[in-house]
């Protein structure tokens, strides 16, 4: 199904939203988060208000900036964002090989032994 203009709109336009909130929670100006974030005020503003859509890397550098998840902004729970290959690399490994956290967690034998 393809996505409607209006809905795209909808989600930069909350997104937005969600960023103003944040940023004015930390009570941080629009020109202390852009500088933070390695943008200009004027993308910042634009991303608040919706008018341009947030790319991922400047999602993570704001939300780095305001000290809040990926999902405090977008509409998504849990978002996990794996930035460091090595990690990715682990964390990929252990979900292909799930019995090497018996290894990681060793813990997690005991309490099987346990019950």
């Amino acid at each position: 199904m393809p996505v409607r203009v209006d809905d795209s709109a909808d989600r930069r336009r909350a997104a937005g939203q969600r960023l103003r909130h944040w940023r004015q929670q930390r009570a941080r100006s629009q020109a202390d988060v852009a500088r933070a974030s390695s943008i200009t005020q004027a993308s910042l503003s634009n991303y608040e208000t919706g008018k341009r859509e947030l790319p991922l890397s400047t999602a993570l550098a704001i939300t780095a900036a305001l000290d809040i998840t990926l999902s405090d902004v977008l509409d998504v729970p849990d978002v996990i964002v794996l930035r460091d290959s090595r990690l990715g690399r682990v964390v990929r490994t252990l979900v292909e090989r799930p019995e090497l956290l018996d290894f990681v967690l060793p813990r997690r034998v005991e309490s099987k032994a346990a019950s």
